[in-house]
């Protein structure tokens, strides 16, 4: 299955639609695996014609922490709860001290850095499902860290 980087979004979108519906239903079992590959593949097809990496990754986020409470956490990549976590901070547009001092007066920022906050508080919203399969460890305080910051942001 390998296809030309350019393409549609809008139909590799839609393959991503199709198949993560799939890979988020329990009765699919492990059958749900199969389906999440597919659909990330699907995704990064969709980045390479020139989806918004925030945008794929916030998808992407949400597919995997779905799969962790359904399936449970294992050392697979994509059903890794310390992995997604990693990737989750990696991903992040902003540092937390950047973010926490935007955070006090956002509504007075311009409106590019309200979106940089914006994108932060969505890349967050996978960290709170997965956040009790994760041991203490360093990522997981710097995840604690973001998580009691995500509620101010807007």
């Amino acid at each position: 299955m390998v296809d030309p980087p350019s393409g549609s979004i809008n139909h590799w979108l839609a393959v991503w639609e199709l198949n993560s519906f799939y890979a988020r239903q329990p009765e699919q079992g492990e059958g749900q695996r199969m389906w999440a590959e597919t659909a990330m593949y699907a995704l990064a097809r969709a980045e390479a014609a020139g989806l918004d990496a925030i945008i794929a990754n916030a998808s992407r986020f949400h597919l995997r922490a779905c799969l962790i409470d359904n399936l449970g956490p294992t050392r697979s990549p994509l059903l890794n709860p310390d992995a997604l976590a990693m990737d989750i901070l990696a991903a992040l547009p902003l540092q937390l001290e950047d973010a926490a001092e935007w955070a006090t007066n956002w509504q007075q920022r311009a409106h590019v850095e309200i979106l940089t906050l914006r994108q932060c508080k969505n890349l967050l919203a996978p960290a709170q499902a997965i956040r009790s399969h994760l041991p203490t460890r360093p990522t997981a305080r710097a995840l604690d860290q973001w998580l009691a910051l995500r509620e101010q942001l807007p």
